[in-house]
């Protein structure tokens, strides 16, 4: 499995995000939310202050890097959510990347910020046709509830 580190990207590199969000193998997991996002490089300004120079510390941000290929391989975040009470938290794998163990070490260094950073619990709702499920549960989520849309599972940090 390679050693993946989390990266935290320069405004021009908001161009790999394009990419991720763009590509419809990468987005099919989000087909109850709409598939893929756009995301106009005119919106990246405005996004990498919220995410990435965010004073209030309720939002974290940061590639996936596989050092061995000099390449990004992911996206991980979490943000607070105030309706749902506590940080959501997001791993997003390319879908030329995965199987080959990246969301695992995404999700784990992801938690580990989020721990270091005072987080004291890490929440997703997913779609339930969704496979990543496991990945969260392997990774000692729980579920805490559930819908007609997605599951909500938990890990405290």
């Amino acid at each position: 499995m390679p050693a993946i580190t989390l990266y935290r990207p320069a405004l021009e590199e908001l161009s790999f995000r394009q990419s991720l969000l763009s590509d419809p193998d990468t987005m099919a997991y989000n087909r109850a939310w709409g598939g893929t996002i756009d995301f106009p490089r005119e919106r990246w300004a405005d996004w990498y202050q919220r995410w990435l120079e965010d004073p209030t510390g309720t939002r974290f941000y940061r590639y996936l890097h596989d050092p061995q290929l000099n390449a990004f391989t992911g996206e991980a975040a979490y943000h607070l959510d105030e309706e749902l009470g506590g940080y959501i938290c997001d791993v997003i794998v390319s879908a030329r990347y995965r199987g080959r163990g990246y969301g695992t070490q995404g999700l784990s260094l992801l938690c580990q910020a989020a721990k270091t950073n005072g987080v004291p619990r890490l929440m997703d709702n997913i779609a339930l046709d969704n496979p990543s499920v496991s990945l969260f549960l392997k990774a000692g989520f729980r579920e805490i509830g559930r819908n007609e849309t997605y599951i909500l599972i938990a890990k405290d940090l």
